[in-house]
């Protein structure tokens, strides 16, 4: 359900690097002396010594990575700040907050920061354990008496919403309130036992957002403000989205055709203001605001103005990994794969990471338009955050907060400055050799895959094109014949692949064994066809089709029959109703409301 996009270099024009720089956190290194002069009769004179890389250096090759890093993520525009523990010493504003209007990004300019706003949540939240009215290990039924899910008997705790171990599917309502989204939770039945495992939520965070307000004895967005912006001197950020909160917002960027895969060049529109109230996800703000909230961190709970705002247990239980079941918290698979390691364990609202011994706490956000990523190096003092106006894509802004960090953290322990990343090769296959062949449709069409560089071709007739990867197994390509549909390769027992499907389409080589027509019950027919849905700024579409004898979503997710007029899809729930003429007119995906629209 999220899309995942890339702009094309040719949207940027000529992009606009405007770099900042408000000092420095240290004082550069002293020149190394220059050594004594050599004679000619000297036959072999020994170099100096490198100077160790300067703070300066440091910036300046943060400064000059970045607009390629903005390039390949492909959004119109990003801000960037660094930070050390007591103020910014660099700011880059790079690209276009409009395209249309060409109006370039400026320190000024707020972007929705997405999921960064669940520490926020967190922080407040642990303001109120200090003050002794709550009580993380209490379950959450004693500060929400009407909160209700579907959990075999077992207490949900607060901690574990924090955490993401609850066990609270996520994104189970799409409601722009999150008391709407909190009751209906009652529908839902948890993934797994409370504390037992890790799945990220939203809904987990609006119903601690709930707490908040209930703690605090006004709404989410009065509670988040009074506790974490006012004290930490973040002026300029606002707790939800309206259009009088984004009059000075960047303009966010989607795809515009969101009822087919991600392509390498997708057209974007930009997405209007809506409301939004969510404990999850609905801060906008600035580089500098947000400098300020990575400094609290950096200053183990203390504001720039030397308040303590929590304690020094609050702060090391947000910033520790939470436990389950006797294990750090955290993700057992990659949830980036640019940063595979980014949420294998998760505090309180933020992920924590160790980095050769440093203790890094990290965060990205994604949300109708935006991406956001933010890192601090609590051991060492220094933190970037990146601001973007794309809906997600695959790099996110992570990519220059990633070599911001790593390019700081080697100046500080004077080594030598690592090299900006390789640009990305969006068509390179690992094992591209597996594809390779002939394959046949049931109509006899043709088509052949073969190694090309570092990734493979496929022949279509007398055109060629490529084949991009997008999960294991499955790519896309540019051929406008698969254009609504990923490509998706199936193994036989030995890892061989026999075959792949494109939508409905099947296409075989002479490894396969199976059939090549499948039967399913006749009731799946009446469900098949394209059902569409709008939240948070987006259309997202999906078509029911039929598979190699199973019903899907779009091809690449099954849909199981449970056999009580309902399906799992995944952790999802997938339901049918409103019969019209004898076809469901509308799919319910878990609570999210979806309608039969009549287009391919």
């Amino acid at each position: 359900m999220t899309s995942r996009c890339l702009l094309p270099a040719a949207a940027f024009g000529a992009l606009c690097l405007c770099a900042v720089s408000f000092g420095a956190s240290a004082a550069p290194a002293p020149a190394s002396p220059s050594p004594a002069p050599v004679t000619p009769a000297s036959p072999s004179p020994v170099p100096a010594a490198p100077s160790a890389p300067t703070l300066s250096d440091a910036l300046a090759a943060i400064a000059a990575y970045a607009p390629r890093a903005l390039k390949e993520q492909g959004a119109p525009g990003v801000s960037i700040a660094i930070t050390d523990r007591t103020h910014v010493i660099s700011l880059l504003p790079l690209g276009f907050a409009n395209v249309d209007a060409q109006t370039r990004v400026t320190p000024q300019t707020r972007f929705p920061i997405g999921s960064i706003t669940k520490s926020m949540t967190a922080l407040a939240l642990m303001e109120k354990a200090d003050a002794g009215e709550l009580d993380t290990a209490a379950p959450v039924m004693r500060y929400l008496p009407d909160f209700a899910v579907r959990a075999g008997g077992k207490a949900v705790l607060v901690h574990q919403l924090l955490s993401h171990t609850a066990g609270i599917p996520d994104d189970y309502s799409l409601s722009p309130g999150y008391g709407d989204s909190v009751y209906d939770l009652q529908d839902a039945a948890l993934l797994f036992p409370p504390g037992t495992s890790f799945a990220y939520s939203n809904d987990g965070y609006a119903t601690a957002g709930a707490i908040l307000a209930k703690l605090d004895h006004r709404s989410w967005s009065d509670a988040v403000t009074a506790n974490v912006f006012i004290p930490i001197g973040m002026t300029h950020t606002s707790p939800v989205f309206t259009p009088e909160t984004f009059a000075d917002a960047a303009a966010g960027y989607v795809l515009r055709d969101q009822d087919r895969p991600q392509s390498n060049d997708p057209p974007l529109v930009a997405e209007g203001p809506f409301d939004l109230v969510d404990p999850a996800g609905s801060v906008i703000s600035t580089p500098g605001d947000m400098a300020a909230y990575v400094r609290f961190y950096l200053n183990g709970g203390v504001t720039d103005s030397g308040k303590r705002l929590i304690s020094h247990a609050a702060f090391e239980a947000m910033t520790t990994p939470d436990d389950m079941n006797g294990k750090p918290a955290g993700a057992a698979h990659a949830m980036l794969d640019e940063a595979p390691e980014l949420y294998r364990k998760y505090g309180f609202g933020l992920a924590i990471v160790d980095d050769g011994g440093d203790r890094i706490i990290a965060h990205t956000g994604g949300i109708g338009g935006y991406t956001a990523c933010m890192e601090a190096n609590l051991t060492r003092g220094f933190g970037a955050i990146a601001l973007s106006n794309l809906v997600e894509a695959p790099l996110h802004p992570c990519a220059v907060v990633r070599y911001a960090m790593a390019v700081l953290r080697a100046q500080s322990l004077g080594r030598p400055l690592p090299a900006a990343p390789p640009a990305p090769d969006p068509a390179a296959i690992a094992n591209a050799t597996d594809y390779g062949g002939t394959f046949r449709a049931a109509d006899g069409t043709l088509v052949t895959i073969a190694r090309a560089d570092a990734g493979a071709q496929l022949r279509d007739g007398a055109a060629t094109y490529h084949l991009y990867p997008r999960g294991e197994d499955t790519f896309w390509t540019d051929d406008p014949r698969f254009a609504r549909f990923l490509l998706v390769f199936y193994r036989d027992d030995h890892r061989v692949v026999t075959d792949f499907t494109a939508g409905a389409l099947q296409f075989v080589n002479p490894a396969y064994r199976g059939p090549t027509s499948f039967a399913y019950p006749a009731a799946y027919e009446a469900l098949l066809g394209r059902y569409e849905t709008s939240a948070f700024g987006q259309i997202s579409a999906t078509r029911v089709i039929e598979v190699r004898g199973r019903l899907t979503l779009d091809g690449t997710t099954q849909l199981v029959d449970k056999h009580d007029g309902t399906f799992r899809a995944g952790s999802d729930l997938v339901r049918f109703d409103h019969v019209f003429e004898g076809r469901p007119q509308r799919m319910w995906f878990d609570d999210i409301e979806m309608s039969r629209v009549e287009l391919p």
